[in-house]
């Protein structure tokens, strides 16, 4: 029963959008999971990966934007659906015109890089009792404040490893054109 002197509230909003493989927006964007997939993450090349808009994230207190993310199904998502992740994706950033297809890929290859698979203990493959593969979300490199690594530099194995590999990449100077309008740098999980 409806408490007097509310407003009715209206239709539940959905937070999530499945892209169709097959589809017009579809086909590019998951032509190049499968690219990616190919050239960078053969570890996770039999997962069947889903991608999905999620339309509920918004920039937290400090600003920061969450632009993807990456899910394991669990047991339960497997037996419904024939997925083993689902990468969901901030559909504004996506579908910004200041956002490139560079940044696009290093966005869908962070999130293949959570894909990984489950081994055993002398490093071959788990299975369940199905025969499919098992798989886990791997962790970041790395995870420190900014201002941590400004006072006290470059003080831990993770940051070496991390520093060398922005030495060695070709990019060069940071390119924050896929900054948010808050002036904040997105976030990918």
């Amino acid at each position: 029963m409806a408490r007097r002197g509310r407003k009715p509230a209206g239709p539940k909003k959905v937070s999530y959008e499945l892209i169709p493989r097959d589809t017009d927006i579809g086909k590019p964007m998951y032509a190049l999971l499968d690219e990616l997939v190919e050239k960078y993450h053969d570890d996770v090349q039999y997962a069947r990966v889903a991608l999905a808009w999620c339309t509920s994230w918004r920039a937290d207190v400090d600003g920061h934007q969450i632009l993807g993310k990456c899910k394991r199904a669990s047991d339960l998502d497997r037996e419904l659906a024939d997925f083993d992740f689902v990468i969901l994706l901030q559909r504004s950033f996506w579908n910004s015109i200041s956002v490139t297809p560079a940044q696009r890929a290093a966005l869908l290859d962070h999130e293949l890089c959570h894909a990984a698979p489950k081994l055993d203990k002398y490093g071959d493959y788990l299975e369940d009792e199905r025969g499919r593969r098992v798989y886990r979300t791997r962790k970041h490199d790395i995870e420190e404040f900014t201002a941590i690594v400004e006072r006290h530099g470059v003080w831990k194995r993770d940051l070496e490893r991390f520093a060398a590999a922005l030495h060695r990449s070709a990019q060069g100077e940071l390119d924050l054109k896929g900054q948010t309008e808050t002036g904040t740098a997105p976030t990918v999980n």
